[in-house]
Formats: structure tokens, sequence, C-alpha cells
């Protein structure tokens, strides 16, 4: 039977949905959330898109500014992005020395960047040879990314709070507490995010690369 064209359409539209849903999910979840954040929480001070009452009780935004609060939420984020390799170097150095961590199997020998370029092959591999457990990889991904970004963006609020003297954010020496005890929670929620997602990028590269290349053993 001849393949319907109305049906295999269908099916080259659900494909293409398929493989959009990732790079959207990433570029939601891990840029415009953590930018979001970030002037939403900046705007409180300074009434900056988002007007307030003065008892801020009550915001109100135009179309607009949310368009525009969207824009700078994106750009933001990708440009937090940037200070991700030190989160990523600072959480693999804690993870390989925990006793609790996944076994990551990098060589210890190497530079971070090339343990870092080992695991991103790796994350390559695991796409190329499965696009779904590559989808849950990218989602994996944007969610250890968000996490960084909003422990960026907490350190970048509290340096304009300090160096505004407290004009444009809540300065670091008077609500130290605060920022301490959330950036703390961010810092662990980043460890094991992170965690979890080297461990499946192991466990995959492991289950769609390495097992499928072994070569299938005849009994005698």
């Amino acid at each position: 039977m001849a393949d319907d064209p109305a049906q295999h359409k269908i099916g080259q539209e659900l494909s293409s949905l398929l493989n959009f849903i990732p790079s959207a999910y990433y570029d939601l979840i891990a840029r415009v959330c953590p930018g979001l954040a970030f002037w939403v929480a900046l705007s409180y001070e300074m009434n900056f898109l988002i007007s307030y009452s003065p008892d801020k009780s009550q915001a109100s935004i135009s179309g607009g500014s949310l368009i525009i609060l969207i824009l700078l939420s994106y750009v933001s984020g990708i440009v937090m992005t940037g200070f991700c390799i030190i989160w990523d170097a600072i959480s693999i150095f804690i993870l390989e020395r925990a006793p609790f961590s996944p076994t990551l199997n990098l060589d210890s020998a190497a530079t971070f960047a090339q343990r870092w370029k080992q695991i991103s092959v790796n994350i390559d591999q695991v796409c190329k040879a499965n696009d779904a457990a590559g989808r849950i990889l990218v989602k994996a991904m944007a969610e250890v990314t968000l996490c960084q970004n909003l422990l960026t963006g907490l350190i970048v609020l509290a340096c304009i709070g300090s160096f505004s003297g407290d004009q444009k954010f809540y300065e670091f020496q008077s609500y130290y507490q605060y920022y301490l005890a959330i950036g703390c929670s961010l810092f662990l929620a980043m460890l094991f995010r992170q965690a979890m997602f080297l461990g499946r990028v192991m466990d995959m590269h492991t289950i769609f690369v390495r097992q499928a290349g072994k070569p299938e053993t005849k009994e005698a």
C-alpha cells in the first residue's frame, strides 16, 4: 500500500515539532525564566517596566512593556549563561570528590576544558544515536542552566544593591542573611541538578552508544 501523502506530511510536521520542542524548552527554562526573575526583582525597587502601587500590593504592566520585558529576559539569560562555565567547573570539582555523586568516568589528569569537551561529545553521541534520549538530556541541561543563571542573577543583584547604596536594590550588607540563604539554596539545587544531569549523560552514553557499538557475541 502506497504511503498517504497527507499522513506523510503530518509525520514530517510532527517530527519538526518534536525537534523544536527541546530548543524552545531550553530557551524558556534556561534563559527566559531566570532573566525574567532578575528583571522582576529589579523592577520591584525601581518600578522599571512594571508599575507598583506605593504599598507594593498591586502591580501592572502594559503590553509594550511586557514584550520588552520578555526580550530583556531572553537577552539577559543569554548573557548569564556565559558565566555557567564557572559554576560547571565548581560543581564538577565538588561532584568528583563527593562520595554520594554518580561516577562520571572522566579523565582526572585532563584539564577542565578537556573533561567538559568529553561530556559534550558524549551528549552529541547520545543525541545522534537516539532522538528521544537526546531531548531528555537537553531538558535536563536546561534545568541545570536555570539554577546557574538564577545564582548568577542573585550575585548581580547583590552587586547592584551594594554599589548603588541601597538605591537600586537591596544592598548585601543589610540583607546578607537573605542573600546567603537564597544563594546556598540555589547552589545546592544546582549541584543536585548537575549530578542528575551528568549521571544521566553517562548512563545514556553507556546504553545508546557503548553497548550499541559492541559486536554481538554468538553462542557456540
